[in-house]
């Protein structure tokens, strides 16, 4: 099954997640988990730029922070992880001050092969 994303902002040099954000991510969880009752992985990747303090904590910090928010919202996959990255900026003009959520929803009973595995971490 296709996985499904959203995008988390932040505010420069912060982890906390805005109230905004939360709402709109309590939203989408929400949605992902009616229509999808089995999560097969959730996949998180924390940004952060460069300019930022500290910046490689700060990127692990926000992603964590929306790991923890994501299992309050019952979203939590039979494998879960999270990392964080200085984000080198693009040619599409995006904020490095977020994080990705990915998360592949899971077939009834199991009866597919897992077709988004969890990337291995460097």
């Amino acid at each position: 099954m296709p996985a499904h994303y959203i995008d988390i902002v932040f505010d420069t040099d912060s982890s906390a997640i805005f109230p905004t954000e939360l709402s709109r991510l309590s939203a989408w969880s929400s949605d992902l988990h009616k229509r999808f009752p089995i999560i097969d992985t959730v996949w998180l990747v924390g940004l952060a730029e460069k300019n930022e303090q500290d910046a490689q904590q700060l990127a692990t910090r926000r992603a964590e922070n929306v790991m923890t928010a994501l299992g309050q919202f019952s979203i939590r996959g039979e494998k879960s992880d999270f990392m964080g990255h200085i984000f080198k900026p693009d040619e599409f003009g995006q904020s490095g001050q977020r994080v990705e959520v990915n998360v592949s929803p899971g077939c009834p009973d199991h009866c597919c092969p897992n077709l988004n595995p969890i990337p291995k971490t460097h």
